[in-house]
């Protein structure tokens, strides 16, 4: 892992990862490259480019400690709720109320049961995420289109996207021809979903109405696109 960002605040979703006026979804986009301070044509320049990339850190997810089954088996069992169903287990049969504490005992097995596999598949899912990152993606830098490394994209560099391709991180998307994403990892959503450039949305709408972003680990499903990143690494939407 490279260096972190100093920047460790809440993050909202589909903003930035230094908030901008609005969340790029909402602005238009010729609004948000410029308060990205980024130029739609010839991009950042590789000095820029460099120096983002020591301020936000490098474009990937946290690698975290992996998949760990004791601890989430004990997150599941040590969290208030299932502390109250405990005691209230053992005062149950501390007065020989052997049916209201088997029954609360079956609802402290079924709890930690499902909430343990919930949560170990979502750490499945996570550490999925991290292998299916394109290592190389295609930006302009300085006038000129080069393939850069993944984990260098930083916040205001233009990305060029075409079918077949792993979109790199959260991008307000500039231009767009057929463009298309497969959005199932994030939104669930089993069709492709077509995107636009010039439509603005509520700040609040939700990812999945999100049309003129295409969002970090998506892939492209038809046609060409060209987008400003806004988000990456862990502020990424996913």
């Amino acid at each position: 892992m490279g260096k972190k960002p100093a920047d460790e605040e809440p993050h909202v979703s589909g903003q930035s990862n230094k908030p901008i006026s609005q969340p790029p979804h909402a602005l238009p986009h010729a609004t948000v490259t410029e308060e990205l301070k980024a130029n739609a044509e010839d991009g950042l320049s590789e000095q820029e480019a460099k120096s983002r990339l020591d301020e936000y850190g490098r474009n990937e997810l946290d690698d975290g400690p992996g998949v760990q089954p004791v601890k989430i088996l004990i997150r599941q069992v040590a969290n208030a709720m299932m502390l109250v169903l405990i005691l209230a287990m053992a005062v149950s049969f501390g007065i020989a109320s052997y049916i209201e504490g088997g029954v609360i005992s079956a609802v402290i097995i079924l709890n930690i049961i499902v909430g343990f596999f919930q949560e170990f598949n979502a750490e499945k899912t996570m550490d999925s995420l991290r292998s299916l990152s394109s290592p190389t993606a295609v930006a302009v830098r300085g006038g000129t289109t080069i393939t850069v490394p993944t984990a260098e994209i930083v916040p205001g560099d233009v990305v060029e996207l075409k079918t077949g391709d792993t979109v790199p991180a959260d991008i307000r998307l500039v231009e767009a021809m057929n463009f298309e994403t497969d959005e199932a990892l994030l939104t669930g959503e089993s069709l492709p979903v077509t995107k636009e450039t010039e439509s603005t949305f509520d700040k609040d709408i939700g990812a999945g109405d999100r049309l003129n972003v295409a969002f970090s680990s998506s892939t492209v499903t038809k046609g060409r696109a060209r987008g400003v990143v806004f988000a990456t690494g862990m502020k990424t939407e996913i």
